[in-house]
């Protein structure tokens, strides 16, 4: 796992839950996972920012509250049907028990920024599953050389971002340290025969396949395309985080139309300002580009956690971020949040 700047470890947060006795069992590039007991996790989502598999010596203030408040929208509201890692309040019809746990023990909880989910540790896939409704990103290099995205063979000569008539499933693996590595759909249909998963991996990929299309229909109604989207399973439930900012890509769909027409990539409604402010950073390395830098490399971290991200770029970052948000849930942040998770 990269390695997080020190003073971005939201330390006094953890030190007050590990006195409350609920330890820290794990720290993500944004998320910190903390163990109430054997059958319940404590999510907390910082506002760490990560590019090219790079925690940055940054926050992006709210980010962690509307990748919470996103996910909690999307798993409560409408996509509730399909099963997921949340557990709910006993207290309010639609809050989740993070709300509980700071009414009750934890009055110091940001509650805004946490979600209790089931403890599922060890029964994650270790796959992204990565679905596309437009063909871009990481799978369009292989697409111009071969005519294909994750083994599916497409039409000739699309330009970038073009809508596919279905959604294509191409899956990644999920690495520990490094890039994930994009693998054909088939490669992970044998890799879970193997597991003895073969028949739930058929299921819960189609399965996906249904909530991602759903998901589409329901955004673009408010003007927005998701352009792809990345999912995280245990067996038939879906955890981590879903459809936010930084696990899909977002464009509005006149700025999408547009697009196509210069031939140019759609304005994305995520972290994009800071991927493209660290695509143009010198480095003393020989190359330029944190994208081209190594986070197994030591000396490539310490130079990216030496770097500082102008204060512009920030702020664009959390107003795309709560732009989004508004835009899909029709409520500004912190209506929703007092509405719906008891903040």
């Amino acid at each position: 796992m990269e390695k997080i700047p020190e003073n971005l470890r939201n330390s006094e947060l953890t030190k007050y839950l590990e006195k409350n006795g609920l330890p820290l069992i794990h720290e993500g590039k944004v998320r910190n996972t903390f163990q109430i007991d054997n059958d319940r996790l404590l999510i907390v989502a910082t506002d760490r920012i990560s590019i090219f598999d790079f925690v940055l010596n940054a926050e992006i203030p709210r980010k962690g509250e509307v990748l919470t408040a996103l996910t909690h929208f999307w798993l409560t509201g409408p996509l509730k049907n399909y099963q997921n890692h949340l557990v709910p309040s006993r207290m309010g019809d639609h809050a989740n028990q993070a709300y509980d746990l700071q009414f009750y023990n934890l009055g110091k909880l940001p509650v805004e920024r946490c979600l209790v989910v089931q403890n599922l540790s060890g029964e994650v896939w270790s796959f992204e599953m990565i679905y596309r409704h437009h063909l871009g990103g990481s799978v369009y290099k292989k697409y111009l050389k071969t005519g294909k995205a994750g083994g599916h063979e497409l039409p000739h000569n699309l330009p970038q971002w073009s809508k596919l008539n279905e959604p294509i499933f191409t899956p990644s693996t999920k690495e520990e340290v490094g890039h994930d590595v994009n693998v054909d759909a088939a490669y992970f249909f044998a890799e879970m025969e193997k597991r003895d998963k073969g028949e739930e991996a058929v299921e819960v990929a189609s399965g996906l396949a249904r909530l991602y299309h759903e998901a589409y229909v329901y955004a673009k109604e408010k003007g927005i395309i998701i352009l792809d989207t990345k999912f995280e399973v245990a067996n038939y439930t879906i955890v981590d985080e879903i459809l936010t900012p930084d696990s899909s890509r977002f464009a509005e769909v006149d700025d999408w139309e547009q697009a196509m027409k210069e031939g140019r990539d759609p304005n994305f409604k995520d972290k994009q300002p800071v991927r493209e402010w660290g695509k143009n950073i010198e480095t003393p390395f020989g190359v330029n580009g944190i994208n081209n830098l190594d986070p197994e490399n030591e000396e490539h971290v310490a130079f990216v956690h030496s770097l500082e991200v102008p204060t512009e770029i920030i702020k664009d970052c959390t107003t795309r971020y709560l732009w989004i948000f508004e835009k899909l849930t029709g409520e500004k942040l912190d209506d929703y949040q007092k509405r719906a998770m008891g903040v």
